[in-house]
């Protein structure tokens, strides 16, 4: 069972325990992992191993119910059609990390590519959870996994319907690097295919998601890892620096914890000055997750159609 596989059970896990009326004695939630030092994060995930297989043994549940019943796989599911995917459409899904959307376009589309260099921070080992999660959930049929670099698409000219890229861009060095791939994306479409965008904006309408702008914001203030969500003007102006034109937006608020920020800080890693600020900043951020939960904030939909020249 891949990590990948076991953080979405610990969010369907309380789901499912409801659905069969399962007592969960001393189990600890997804939101109980905000300020958990990494051996309490391992030991979770542990538990929440030993609890799935007792709902695989007890009550015959499958990975897709797992899936299904996690904030992720939920907002997955929604976005997949939302975007409009059609059964008959081949789908290169750029960014596709451990293949979360990978999984849902597969439920909307005849087949998904997931390409990924798999070369940033933390992501030993996420190839391995790719393939172990598409063949849990019975995909290897319809979906093929490629390592390769976004601004360098190993497809020829026309050869998909649909080139996507899932809360992903924020990951790429810079925006150049963003527009290249974009260009790329548009390259490999088919005539009247589409390319389309999701991405989270710093924008909240509860407090669940005012935390989760907190957590976020103090992950990418002391982690080298994150860029802070980029406003609808930037990602519109990112599109038409690429040479994208009649750019459509749609706005969604799902109000799930779908691309949760889990963010331990340690202050041992930061120069001295910043670290008093930097536990400040955590504590409180923190302290409104337990208050309030946390949920992402609302994302854009960003479609541009590829016309003939």
């Amino acid at each position: 069972m891949g990590i990948n596989l076991q953080l979405l059970g610990l969010q369907a896990i309380p789901r499912l325990a409801k659905k069969f009326d399962v007592e969960l004695d001393g189990f600890s939630g997804f939101l109980d992992l905000y300020g958990t030092p990494p051996e309490g994060f391992r030991k979770a995930l542990d538990k929440c191993g030993r609890i799935l297989k007792f709902l695989f043994k007890e009550f015959h549940i499958s990975w897709w119910d797992v899936y299904l019943n996690s904030d992720i796989g939920m907002e997955r599911m929604a976005l997949a059609r939302d975007m409009g995917l059609e059964k008959d459409d081949v789908v290169l899904d750029v960014g596709c990390g451990r293949g979360y959307f990978t999984t849902a376009a597969a439920g909307y589309s005849r087949r998904v590519i997931g390409l990924d260099p798999m070369n940033g921070m933390n992501r030993h080992g996420w190839w391995k959870e790719f393939k172990e999660t598409i063949s849990e959930l019975k995909l290897t049929d319809k979906i093929q996994g490629w390592k390769a670099d976004a601004q360098s698409i190993p497809l020829k000219d026309h050869s998909v319907n649909k080139t996507v890229a899932v809360h992903c861009i924020r990951n790429f060095r810079n925006k150049q690097a963003i527009q290249n791939a974009l260009r790329e994306m548009n390259r490999v479409l088919m005539k009247e295919g589409e390319i389309i965008i999701v991405e989270n904006i710093p924008i909240a309408r509860n407090k669940s998601q005012e935390a989760h702008l907190a957590i976020f914001r103090c992950k990418c203030n002391y982690s080298p890892s994150d860029i802070y969500y980029f406003s609808q003007e930037e990602l519109l102006k990112i599109f038409r620096n690429a040479g994208l034109k009649e750019v459509r937006v749609e706005v969604v608020d799902y109000n799930l914890s779908a691309a949760p920020p889990i963010f331990y800080l340690d202050p041992s890693r930061l120069k001295k000055e910043q670290r008093e600020k930097a536990r400040r900043d955590y504590i409180a951020a923190v302290d409104m997750i337990k208050k309030y939960g946390e949920t992402s904030p609302p994302a854009l939909i960003i479609k541009a159609v590829k016309h003939p020249k």
